[in-house]
């Protein structure tokens, strides 16, 4: 790829390609590898590519006599949600359109435009290095279902590296607000149990599974009032308690009770609550009677220090934007925990994320650009 100036009109290309290459979770390799050959093309001084992610490494100009003590993570996403009804979609959500401010396709605010500045952002420092400062950009798949691939790279990245000081920021849609936490999120399963019966006698009704979990449901504001009362954070908020489907354990037949059900649960946690969560959920099902089982691995709540420089140097950069806590959950949580203080700060619209007929707006991301391009010569200066 010949070498140019970078520009915002730049990471508005780069946008379309990426909508164009389908990349739902668990089919990331095409993706993966075209963001390798990328990096490759243009210049990176050093390009990882694993299972579940691409890292590529653009090194400060302190090089050749001394590797750099600090670093700067540029991460984002590449995988998306599945497309949902197809023909619900103006077009093929595959094919990038645009119409007045808005880019159109499957990815374009969750969250390949913020992939794309970062990519692009990458590409610009190749010829502004500073001195003693590492800049790596990383594509992880799998965001979507657990964060598999944050978890990948940030292990990578503990084992590979010794690095002083290390920021990193996330390109999710943020609705121009500086994210610096979320709430962590458990997925788990609830099982009631019984016993079966003929549904032509009521008298079966009794004995399945469905008495004691409608008795749960019904208590269903205690619980939560509880959580909220014992488990409130003043940063991150209440946690939440949210069910989002029951169905029968086995085979279902419409003559035949339950004899077990489950309740699938949304449970978004603050740090109070991650440390005490499973004698919290067995206190629970004890009172209950229930068991129960993780969905998914958990991911613990996160917070950066409100003193980091990544921090600071973004309300330096955007003094009237607001700070806030995310409204999911993030990939955060992997970086927090190795030491990389955290925010999240991207072009595109939370409310568009997993929508038909997803959008991002043109002047966000050519916005988004310069903020990025900024926060390289800005962050550890100060």
């Amino acid at each position: 790829m010949e070498q140019h100036q970078p520009s915002a009109q730049d990471a508005i290309a780069l946008t379309k390609q990426l909508i164009t290459i389908p990349s739902v979770s668990d089919d990331e390799a095409e993706i993966l590898s075209f963001v390798a050959k990328w990096m490759d093309q243009v210049g990176f001084d050093q390009v990882i590519t694993k299972e579940r992610f691409t890292a590529g490494l653009i090194r400060g100009k302190s090089k050749a006599s001394q590797p750099a003590s600090k670093a700067l993570l540029l991460c984002g996403h590449i995988d998306t949600v599945p497309a949902g009804d197809e023909s619900a979609w103006q077009g093929s959500p595959w094919q990038p359109r645009t119409k007045g401010d808005r880019l159109y396709g499957l990815g374009a605010s969750d969250m390949k435009s913020g992939v794309a500045i970062q990519m692009i952002t990458g590409q610009s420092y190749l010829t502004e290095r500073r001195d003693d400062l590492d800049l790596w950009c990383v594509a992880v798949a799998h965001e979507e279902v657990d964060g598999a691939g944050s978890a990948d790279f940030t292990k990578y990245f503990a084992q590979n590296t010794s690095y002083d000081q290390v920021s990193c920021i996330i390109a999710e849609p943020t609705d121009q607000r500086i994210e610096l936490g979320h709430r962590g999120n458990r997925f788990v399963q609830l099982l009631f149990e019984g016993k079966s019966g003929h549904a032509s006698q009521e008298s079966a009704y009794s004995i399945s599974s469905l008495p004691p979990l409608i008795t749960f449901m019904n208590d269903l504001i205690r619980v939560r009032l509880e959580l909220h009362r014992t488990y409130y954070h003043p940063a991150l908020g209440e946690p939440t308690f949210t069910p989002t489907r029951i169905e029968p354990a086995g085979v279902y037949s419409s003559n035949k009770t339950a004899s077990a059900s489950y309740i699938a649960v949304d449970i978004r946690t603050t740090p109070e609550l991650d440390q005490a969560f499973d004698s919290w959920l067995d206190q629970l099902a004890s009172k209950y009677h229930f068991s129960w089982r993780y969905a998914a691995d958990p991911v613990p709540s996160a917070l950066c220090d409100k003193k980091a420089s990544i921090l600071r140097a973004m309300q330096h950069i955007l003094p009237e934007a607001s700070t806030a806590v995310s409204y999911g959950a993030t990939d955060q949580a992997f970086f927090q925990a190795i030491g990389a203080q955290t925010v999240i700060y991207g072009p595109g619209d939370f409310d568009q994320a997993h929508a038909i007929n997803e959008s991002v707006s043109l002047a966000r991301i050519k916005d988004t650009y310069r903020v990025y391009h900024r926060l390289i010569r800005q962050i550890y200066t100060s």
